[in-house]
C-alpha cells in the first residue's frame, strides 16, 4: 500500500505536469515550470528514499533555473 501522503505528492505532480500550456507565450511556460518546481519539492519532502529526493530537488532546481531562462530570453526579445 501506498502512503497517502506519498499519493497525494505524485498526484500533484501528475496534475501540475498535465497542465503544460499549449501557448506559445514564454511566460506562461515559465509559470508552469515554477509549478513542476514546487510539486517536485513538496514531493521530495515525503519520499522515502533519500536518492529519490535527491533527484527530485534537483529536477526542481533545472525547472526553476529554465523558468529563469525563459523569462530572461522573453526580456531580451521584447
Amino acid at each position: 500500500m501506498v502512503d497517502p501522503v506519498l499519493k497525494a505528492g505524485l498526484d500533484r505532480l501528475r496534475a501540475v505536469k498535465s497542465q503544460r500550456p499549449t501557448d506559445p507565450e514564454p511566460g506562461k511556460f515559465a509559470d508552469w515550470r515554477e509549478r513542476v518546481a514546487d510539486a517536485l519539492d513538496a514531493l521530495a519532502r515525503v519520499l522515502p528514499f533519500e536518492e529519490d529526493r535527491i533527484r527530485a530537488r534537483a529536477e526542481a532546481d533545472a525547472a526553476r533555473t529554465q523558468a529563469v531562462d525563459i523569462r530572461r530570453q522573453g526580456e531580451t526579445t521584447s
